[in-house]
């Protein structure tokens, strides 16, 4: 672990510019910074899922990595930290990617984030979206928040029953503010109420968000579901 921290830091340089894989000098190690899937949040530029390559062996190794800068007007930006560095954990999602998407009715959600959670899982939040130039103009209390990584032992929803049963093609979260409309051109209504489990995954320049409740029990908990009760369809705004 320690070599490839190393080594990390060594090419970090590499990975915001439109090179090819290359192997480190004086090791068997190929560093695959154009395959995996760069952010930059604040003051933190994070790397996921950066394939290693043993050159030798063919064997290929998943690694999460964030590196944290500072910035001074004497030098700029200066490297201050590694945050993480730590083995990918197994998902099956496409990288999802924030911005602003729009429903076919015309009202806008931004995806923020990734912030980094622990060593191995990032947060990332839906909210409603005001832009008067190219959004409905509607105020949308909706807000969400889903945590990359598997539905077992999501810090989150990890505790509900359904989780073993929950399938890999999503990355899973819950409703934090219910949205308080209702109506057809609202794919995202009062039905997703507060709680309620929701799964999201990445389609090209489409998110698609999941809806997994359906009302609540006798205690106001909601009703969980393996599959999706609701779906909305959102598209990218280019900006």
């Amino acid at each position: 672990m320690k070599q490839i921290v190393v080594l990390l830091s060594i090419a970090i340089s590499s990975a915001l510019l439109p090179v090819s894989a290359e192997i480190i000098p004086g090791t068997n190690i190929s560093v695959n910074f154009e395959s995996g899937h760069i952010l930059g949040s604040g003051r933190h530029l994070n790397m996921q899922r950066v394939p290693v390559i043993d050159i030798d062996t063919g064997n290929v190794t998943l690694y999460d990595a964030s590196f944290k800068f500072t910035f001074t007007p004497e030098q700029g930006l200066i490297f201050e930290q590694i945050t993480s560095a730590a083995i990918s954990p197994p998902v099956s999602v496409a990288n999802i990617v924030p911005g602003i998407y729009k429903s076919q009715g015309g009202y806008c959600y931004i995806l923020e984030g990734p912030t980094a959670l622990s060593t191995n899982r990032s947060i990332y939040t839906i909210r409603g979206y005001r832009d008067d130039n190219s959004c409905r103009n509607s105020q949308n209390p909706f807000t969400a928040q889903i945590a990359s990584g598997s539905a077992n032992g999501h810090p989150d929803i990890g505790d509900r029953e359904i989780v073993p049963n929950l399938k890999d093609s999503y990355v899973y979260g819950f409703v934090a503010n219910v949205a308080t409309w209702s109506g057809s051109s609202y794919v995202i209504s009062s039905n997703w109420q507060k709680n309620g489990l929701i799964g999201v995954r990445q389609a090209g320049e489409q998110l698609i968000i999941g809806l997994f409740s359906e009302g609540v029990d006798n205690n106001d908990v909601p009703n969980d579901f393996k599959d999706p009760r609701e779906t909305a369809i959102l598209t990218k705004v280019n900006e």
